[in-house]
């Protein structure tokens, strides 16, 4: 065989991995998938509302990222938070802080803590590179 041709072989493998873990849900009924990972235990379960959880038990949801957002002293009054990602023990959020002309939009990072999310510092998490590489540029790049 040449390069070329192992090369396609690989690709073939490969979408054939990534397809046998799609279903799709006849009639409109919901599916329900679980992704299992050796190293560390992570389950993702994919509903009619996506929720992903995390290794800790910390659920990516945008009610509990809001949450933890509202409670921490070190972002402001957070209104709403109208973007999100998470990946591992980690989360970003776009949030809005402030009420009326003096509201602003920010980016904030989340650790996730036993079952729920805590504010994290951004600038720490971002140059020592805590943020996994999933979510970093939407967590890291942008103010």
């Amino acid at each position: 065989m040449t390069r070329a041709t192992d090369g396609g072989v690989i690709a073939v493998l490969i979408g054939a991995a990534l397809l046998a873990g799609c279903s799709s849900s006849p009639n409109g009924q919901s599916a329900n998938t679980t992704t299992t990972s050796t190293a560390p235990a992570t389950s993702t379960t994919t509903t009619a509302a996506t929720t992903t959880t995390v290794a800790t038990g910390a659920s990516c949801t945008q009610s509990a990222i809001l949450a933890a957002a509202k409670s921490s002293a070190s972002t402001g009054p957070v209104n709403s938070v109208y973007n999100f990602g998470c990946s591992g023990t980690w989360a970003y959020a776009n949030v809005n802080v402030g009420s009326g002309s003096a509201s602003y939009d920010a980016v904030i990072v989340l650790q996730a803590q036993g079952s729920g999310w805590a504010v994290g510092d951004r600038g720490n998490a971002c140059s020592s590179h805590l943020v996994p590489s999933a979510i970093y540029t939407q967590a890291c790049s942008s103010s």
